[in-house]
């Protein structure tokens, strides 16, 4: 209908039937935003010709390559990169590896019912706390920022994240450590690039991220390495059972993590050039369900 408003939260749009709900800036639900829109069928970039539209050019971008050179909140130091670094930073087409690392910054609250289950009556909600990217053309880390969430972290999540809480801590952290919003701005560089983003499990990252990455530059292992209707399978499974070692046995590491999705992917290439992939696959479930998908390096592949 031409004349309805919609509510978009996150992933639910329902319809608003109160027009001043729309209009009104003193909601206390609301909160502040800008979006941002870019014409691309006229003007300039309309005029340019399809060899130059998909040429390996950088693209022009909103966001300036000085969004690379944060200075750490706790101590002042910019980050490892050169100027040549930053002059030579990967572009269209260019694959960069990614992880992110998160904490918890709203519990799960339920409630029991009167018959004795649990419901969920708010969901918990993350924050990034470490965003590492990954060169993959030089193997080279070009972003490991720890990132001061904006709001108390309530759950560090240290078994699955490896964040402290000294990681975090703006007069004690020896880390890298930045805002939510440079930490995008980072990311949003690199897409705005053209660069193809590779990873397990992209989807939640870039949610927590708050960012909307098109699908053609996004390569997520997560869903190469999985079957229809079958259970997902985690990176440092798959890391077991495809490259043969075991990862993060003590400290949980997103670098590692980034450069492990790489390898991955360029295994999947190698099996499907070999035209042996959905056979690689099978087996990686049939052991998989053997060994009700328990770590431990294999030899039966």
């Amino acid at each position: 209908e031409p004349d309805q408003w919609l509510l978009v939260n996150g992933f639910v749009v329902t319809k608003v039937d109160n027009s001043d709900d729309v209009r009104s800036f003193n909601a206390k639900f609301k909160e502040p935003s800008i979006v941002l829109y870019r014409e691309t069928t006229s003007g300039a970039a309309g005029n340019k010709g399809k060899d130059e539209a998909t040429s390996d050019e950088p693209r022009d971008t909103m966001v300036p390559v000085s969004v690379m050179e944060t200075k750490s909140i706790s101590n002042g130091h910019g980050p490892n990169l050169s100027i040549s670094d930053l002059m030579n930073l990967p572009t269209q087409g260019d694959l960069v590896a990614i992880d992110a690392e998160f904490v918890c910054v709203q519990p799960e609250e339920s409630i029991i019912s009167s018959s004795g289950s649990k419901e969920i009556t708010s969901e918990p909600r993350n924050a990034l706390a470490r965003l590492s990217i990954i060169d993959c053309r030089t193997d080279d880390v070009i972003v490991d920022d720890y990132v001061l969430p904006r709001e108390p972290v309530v759950d560090y999540l240290t078994r699955f994240s490896g964040i402290r809480q000294n990681d975090l801590d703006v007069s004690e952290s020896p880390h890298h450590l930045v805002t939510p919003q440079e930490a995008y701005l980072k990311v949003r560089l690199l897409m705005e690039r053209g660069c193809i983003f590779v990873g397990h499990g992209l989807s939640q990252d870039f949610r927590v991220i708050n960012i909307c990455i098109p699908p053609n530059q996004i390569i997520d292992t997560a869903e190469i390495f999985h079957q229809p209707n079958q259970r997902y399978i985690s990176l440092r499974y798959l890391t077991n059972y495809a490259l043969g070692r075991d990862m993060q046995q003590e400290v949980h590491d997103s670098i590692e993590d980034a450069r492990a999705a790489h390898e991955l992917y360029m295994k999947a290439l190698s099996l499907k050039e070999e035209g042996k992939f959905d056979d690689y696959l099978m087996r990686l479930y049939a052991h998989g369900h053997r060994t009700q998908f328990k770590l431990g390096v294999v030899n039966d592949k």
